[in-house]
């Protein structure tokens, strides 16, 4: 039976002279084989042999600055190249060590181990299973809200963790985006030290992919998380949009960028629509500056007004938790990188052959008793007429090969003169081009410094603007305040005057009994109150909790004029009072003041046994 490992008869084997061999080992680990090669890089499938589980493991190993020697050990190409070589080694062992620290982030590749080994280093991940974002793009086309919503808030969790550890991605693409059977995320190839080395050296050549690629990363322009932003912020357009965005050096120059908020996808919140938008701003300047900061903007439930400034300042608090992508209505291995050309040595063998030719003579005599006299004679004459051919001939030489001279120098001297003229020529060109280039980029400065001061002083005026409107519409949906009015179906329930709908109280539960309702009513009611609520969370169902602060009975008027300080917790009020019990899980404040109104036996504790309060609590 033939060995499938080994190739049929009379085809040779094919050899990988660069990747190490199966078998060999680094460290604790036995390299199983090739997972993916690069110029920057080659990446194994490994097996850790102390804890018998499976491995990833990245070699550094820059094609264009180094080669393999003996089947295992790395050097650099050249002396010369010696520096950027190990520059570019430390910069991937930091990344490994900053990576080895991110433990348990999601979304996050974990990254187990980092060594060197070989002359070069090594980082050792967790071997993950699934197919690529890339891969599930080119096969549905594009991804429904739930898909999107799965995929998101992770990525945004472990982005923002990575950024607080001072480091970036750089390299955000579906293709650098595994997905398990379940659709969760995981984002992979890390391209920090990739990048620093293609800014360090002019052997290495960058590497983008068009339409993920930020516009900072196509120049020396300072890059930031707002970088990885743009990435994740394209990467979520084309699997809403189901296309890849426009190159942002294409956008640069003529923006064919159509936005989410216009092209309007089912199912989609227009909060997230409004936020993918703003990710792909093309000037840095105008993204989010951090996740935290472009968090609350994907979340917000419905999408700024058509003449708003978003302001993509860096917020002074997080939003914290995540907020669904779907509507109101519906809420229910890189490109691979650039393989490099395989430089397969094309030898040619050349041959020379001599060639020699022999050639033989003989010779003849005659013996002669003496010469001939017109013999002689006759072969005076012929070397005579020989000599003088000769001369003739060497003459007519001379003066053929004179003409070519001077034919040839006059011929120089005239393409001296043509070119001459033609390079005059051609700088005048110049002269006149430059002087005309110069007055267009001074004219077309001068317009776009124009068009900026005009555009600066419109944005400051929408940014005051929308600051007024926003704070606006933060107050009204934080705050309420008005007069007190009663309660509703129960204690935890109350209704401002003027105003249907009734506001629950956090941190309190209740028994439904009239007797304690009307209880309730008349000491609250016995004089008006003044209330002021703050939204603190929300029930499962969605129902708003607050916290209200009620003024006190003896309060002087104006009753609005009075200040927190001033006023009690309404809840407490209530506990302390024995209308209310408080929730198993309330502040500590409200738990003493239940303990003290359950020792005086107060209303509602003169109603519940203490066994029965324990088997409330122990549910």
């Amino acid at each position: 039976m033939n060995d499938p490992a080994k190739p049929p008869p009379g085809e040779v084997p094919e050899v990988d002279y660069v990747a190490l061999r199966a078998g060999q080992t680094i460290g604790r680990y036995e390299i199983v084989s090739v997972l993916g090669q690069g110029g920057f890089g080659i990446t194994y499938r490994a097996r850790d042999i102390q804890l018998g589980r499976e491995v990833a493991i990245k070699e550094y190993l820059p094609s264009a600055l180094a080669v393999r020697q003996d089947g295992a050990t790395v050097l650099p190409r050249t002396t010369k190249m010696a520096d950027d070589f190990g520059w570019g080694r430390d910069r991937f062992v930091t990344e490994g060590r900053t990576l080895a620290t991110l433990h348990r982030v999601p979304a996050i590749v974990h990254v187990f181990d980092f060594l060197e080994a070989n002359g070069t280093a090594y980082i050792v991940m967790e071997l993950l299973s699934g197919e690529t974002l890339e891969d599930r793009l080119r096969q549905k086309g594009t991804l429904t809200p739930d898909e999107v919503d799965r995929i998101l808030w992770p990525l945004l969790d472990g982005l923002e963790q990575v950024h607080s550890a001072g480091f970036l991605h750089r390299d955000i693409k579906p293709a650098n985006i595994l997905l398990n059977a379940a659709g969760d995320p995981t984002l992979i190839d890390f391209g920090a030290a990739r990048e620093a080395m293609v800014g360090r050296t002019s052997a290495m050549t960058a590497i983008f992919t068009p339409g993920y690629a930020a516009a900072e990363q196509m120049t020396s322009a300072k890059q930031g998380p707002w970088t990885d932003i743009y990435g994740l912020a394209a990467t979520l357009y084309h699997a809403i949009a189901g296309k890849t965005p426009p190159s942002a050096f294409d956008r640069m120059l003529d923006d064919g960028y159509e936005p989410l908020t216009r092209l309007t996808p089912k199912g989609f919140a227009p909060g997230l629509l409004a936020g993918v938008d703003a990710g792909l701003a093309v000037a840095a300047r105008d993204r989010p500056q951090s996740i935290a900061g472009w968090r609350p903007i994907l979340g917000m439930v419905s999408a700024p007004a058509a003449d708003a400034t978003v302001m993509m300042g860096k917020p002074e608090a997080s939003a914290g938790g995540r907020v669904s992508v779907l509507s109101p209505a519906t809420a229910t291995a890189g490109i691979p990188e650039a393989a490099a050309p395989k430089r397969t040595g094309l030898w040619i063998a050349l041959a020379v052959v001599l060639v020699a030719a022999l050639g033989g003579g003989g010779y003849y005599a005659t013996a002669m008793r003496g010469p001939d006299p017109e013999v002689v004679k006759a072969k005076a004459a012929t070397d005579a007429a020989e000599a003088a051919r000769r001369k003739a001939e060497e003459e007519n030489e001379k003066l053929r090969v004179e003409a070519q001279r001077k034919a040839a120098e006059e011929a120089s001297a005239k393409a001296e003169q043509e070119a001459k003229v033609k390079a005059d020529q051609a700088a005048r060109d110049k002269a006149e081009a430059e002087v005309a280039f110069r007055r267009q980029i001074e004219a077309e400065l001068a317009e776009k410094k124009k068009a900026e001061d005009e555009a600066k002083q419109k944005a400051e005026a929408d940014a005051a603007a929308k600051r007024k409107v926003e704070e606006d519409a933060r107050k009204a949906a934080e705050l309420v305040t008005g007069t007190f009015d009663h309660f509703g179906k129960t204690l935890m329930l109350l209704t401002l005057r003027n105003n249907p709908a009734e506001i629950r109280l956090q941190g309190v539960d209740v028994v439904d009994e009239p007797r304690l309702r009307q209880a309730g009513v008349n000491a609250l009611a016995a004089k008006p109150r003044d209330l002021r609520c703050r939204q603190t969370d929300r029930l499962t169902d969605g129902t708003p909790l607050y916290r209200c602060l009620v003024t006190k009975l003896d309060a002087k008027e104006p009753l609005v004029d009075v200040p927190d300080s001033d006023r009690v917790d309404l809840a407490l009020a209530l506990v302390n009072g024995g209308l209310v019990l408080a929730s198993c899980d309330a502040p500590r404040a409200y738990a003493d003041a239940e303990d003290e109104a359950r020792g005086k036996s107060l209303n509602l504790w003169s109603m519940i046994k203490p066994a029965e309060y324990r088997r409330r609590c122990a549910r």
